[in-house]
């Protein structure tokens, strides 16, 4: 049997974690099942475990490399997942600049700065995901990011 490193305490001793109550993040079988994820499962033998999740420029693209590499091109068969995928990735950037933005608010603009510069690195990874006809991923989904993060900026 293994042991699993666990912390009874809600704030662990040596630091203060950030916690971000999307289950989905980690397990996207239950969007299918439970489209409110918030609430933990109402089965009497259930447990929710809460799972550290670092969320850094390194760790993100190390992430969507990752998921890359998995599924190659994009195309009509593996187009769905690979956007669901990488849209959970996207979620966690979304955190990220929530947190940054907080830490560093900047003088204009919605967005962190910090995040600003991982979408665009994350945009060039995603240009460069080999076409095998697929629809409408990764386009879309490059579209919308450079809409949220990169237009109507305000130059400093």
């Amino acid at each position: 049997m293994e042991y699993h490193r666990l912390d009874p305490y809600p704030i662990p001793k040596d630091k203060t974690p950030i916690y971000v109550n999307e289950p989905w993040l980690i397990d996207d079988s239950i969007m299918d099942v439970k489209p409110d994820t918030r609430e933990p499962e109402p089965q009497e033998d259930n447990v929710r475990v809460y799972i550290p999740l670092d969320i850094n420029r390194k760790a993100v693209h190390r992430r969507l490399q990752m998921t890359i590499t998995r599924y190659g091109e994009a195309n009509e068969k593996n187009e769905s997942d690979f956007h669901m995928d990488v849209e959970a990735i996207i979620s966690q950037v979304e955190i990220y600049d929530q947190i940054w933005f907080v830490r560093h608010t900047p003088p204009e603009g919605k967005h962190s700065n910090e995040a600003i510069a991982l979408v665009k690195e994350i945009i060039t990874l995603l240009e460069e995901i080999p076409d095998g006809c697929a629809e409408t991923f990764p386009f879309e989904m490059i579209d919308a990011l450079k809409g949220e993060y990169l237009q109507n900026r305000v130059r400093n």
